[in-house]
């Protein structure tokens, strides 16, 4: 039976992952923080008659991450495949995100799998053999303007991943990115407001007129966790998978610009202004309302 640890399974991406994959067979093991948050993912697995094994983890912690994976191999002998997704996104514009609130990004969202990877490949090394998913974020190639301790912890999971990707192919380890543009999860309930009278509040305005355009061509938790299914069984691996047509849009759209072109959209005077350079660049009009840029 095939061994999966998969991190912050609490809601959204990981919960849908977990389910996924013991629908698939393999034995989950599925971590959160806090086990008193796993009344949600225990719902699940019961509606659909899956088993899991709900183990406590925080990926912050040396001794959570350790004694947690030292468990799962006394019990089963190895890991077939880790998917690091536990995240957090918090922050807004670099000048008023805190080091303090850098810190505790990057802390959950890189060296959190940083942690998981280092514990676990040791084994898959000697055996010659495992795959690691990181879940990571169209942000993480294309930024965002008012989430930069975000993106600039998927950025770095992007060139870790990329670099470890080529240490690990002569052990046939196989490392994997798995990039969702909007995927409607509970993480974004957990972002607070910026302060009022910010200067950035231009930006915090236009940026939120994309999400509903966005929504449209986004991804659900279970499409991402049907990519990380597709991406640990496929005999044609790839590096990266693009999940959802809003991040492969974007993605596309943004090779054809200049870094120049898409620094300038932060210098539209008017809202107006802003959807109109959006839609000519992206192919997307974010205006309120239900109209479309061809």
């Amino acid at each position: 039976m095939t061994i999966s640890l998969i991190t912050g399974t609490s809601t959204g991406i990981g919960l849908a992952t977990a389910i996924r994959l013991a629908k698939d067979g393999h034995r989950v093991y599925a971590s959160m923080r806090d086990l008193e948050r796993s009344a949600p993912l225990r719902a699940a697995a019961e509606a659909a008659g899956v088993e899991i094994e709900v183990v406590a983890l925080d990926v912050v912690v040396d001794d959570s991450v350790r004694d947690a994976v030292a468990n799962i191999l006394e019990r089963e002998g190895r890991v077939d495949n880790l998917v690091n997704n536990a995240g957090i996104d918090e922050g807004d514009a670099l000048e008023e995100t805190s080091l303090g609130t850098f810190r505790a990004v990057m802390e959950t969202n890189f060296h959190g799998a940083i942690r998981c990877i280092q514990a676990v490949l040791p084994g898959m090394r000697t055996r010659r053999k495992g795959c690691i998913v990181n879940v990571s974020s169209l942000m993480g190639r294309v930024p965002s303007s008012g989430a930069s301790a975000y993106c600039a912890s998927k950025a770095a999971l992007e060139a870790a991943s990329e670099s470890l990707a080529a240490e690990v192919s002569a052990f046939d380890i196989r490392v994997v990115l798995v990039e969702p543009g909007l995927v409607l999860t509970p993480i974004f309930a957990k972002r607070r407001l910026p302060a009022a009278g910010s200067p950035y509040a231009d930006l915090y305005r236009r940026s939120l007129a994309l999400f509903p355009k966005l929504i449209e061509s986004g991804s659900t938790a279970e499409d991402t966790a049907d990519v990380i299914a597709r991406a640990i069984h496929t005999s044609e691996p790839h590096l990266r998978y693009l999940v959802g047509r809003d991040a492969e849009t974007i993605l596309a759209k943004r090779a054809r610009m200049t870094d120049e072109d898409f620094v300038a959209m932060g210098r539209c005077e008017s809202d107006e202004d802003f959807y109109v350079a959006f839609a000519r660049h992206f192919g997307i009009d974010v205006r309120p309302g239900d109209r479309t840029a061809s």
